[in-house]
């Protein structure tokens, strides 16, 4: 798919440049996360640091409406490709969404979330939030690539840490930890599974057709990878 809809953004396209403007934007994501992560389990990020991802949030926003806009320009004035515009207006909004879940983990603080104690639940939210940035990380290199294989690898990463958000999330309402530590664990647990959701969900445009983009077919992935095998042997 990523293939198709970059061969539609000829050199000399004006529309060329909307690549490098989504890579941008992934990689401003992935330094807003990696500038945020080291503080989240005893908020201790600082004010300036907190500033910074705000306007690194802003940069984020204007590469996204800069995209947006040429998208449709290029869809009225020429009616066509327009599965793989509506495919690309998608996943920009996933990178969007990514800078937006950042922003909202430097703010669990003032919404009450503590210092998360040491512990099994801890761990276990350590993993995950290591998950979701390793979805975040390798989300530009795999579709820019449309390395099928890496993109299956990771998309079973985040869909099995999906479901331990959930169980997570289920078990710290049974914990007699205080309202902030729980807070904070809630917070973080909800807010990294929806980063790794949307990563995912970039990642899924490498492995499903346009009009399944956001939804993974269990059943078309399967015929996909046996139609690669076969055509692999043939």
């Amino acid at each position: 798919m990523w293939t198709e809809l970059l061969s539609i953004f000829r050199p000399g396209n004006p529309l060329n440049s909307i690549s490098q403007d989504f890579k941008e934007m992934l990689s401003i994501d992935l330094k807003m996360a990696t500038i945020v992560e080291p503080h989240i389990f005893d908020q201790s990020l600082t004010m300036e640091q907190q500033s910074k991802i705000y306007k690194l949030d802003v940069k984020v926003n204007k590469l996204e409406r800069k995209i947006r806009k040429q998208i449709i320009a290029h869809a009225s004035l020429t009616g066509t490709d327009i599965g793989y515009c509506f495919m690309m207006m998608s996943i920009v909004k996933d990178a969007e969404r990514i800078g937006d879940y950042v922003k909202n983990i430097t703010e669990i603080k003032s919404l009450g979330g503590g210092e998360v104690p040491e512990g099994p639940i801890r761990t276990e939210l350590q993993e995950l939030v290591s998950n979701a940035m390793l979805l975040l990380k390798d989300a530009a290199k795999v579709v820019e690539k449309e390395d099928i294989e890496r993109a299956q690898e990771l998309v079973e990463i985040g869909r099995t840490s999906g479901k331990r958000c959930d169980r997570l999330l289920v078990e710290l309402a049974k914990t007699k930890y205080g309202a902030s530590k729980t807070t904070a664990m809630v917070l973080l647990t909800r807010f990294y599974k929806r980063l790794g959701g949307h990563a995912m969900n970039i990642i899924s445009s490498v492995l499903m057709p346009v009009h399944k983009v956001d939804f993974l077919d269990e059943k078309y992935l399967k015929q996909a990878k046996a139609a690669r095998e076969a055509a692999s042997k043939g």
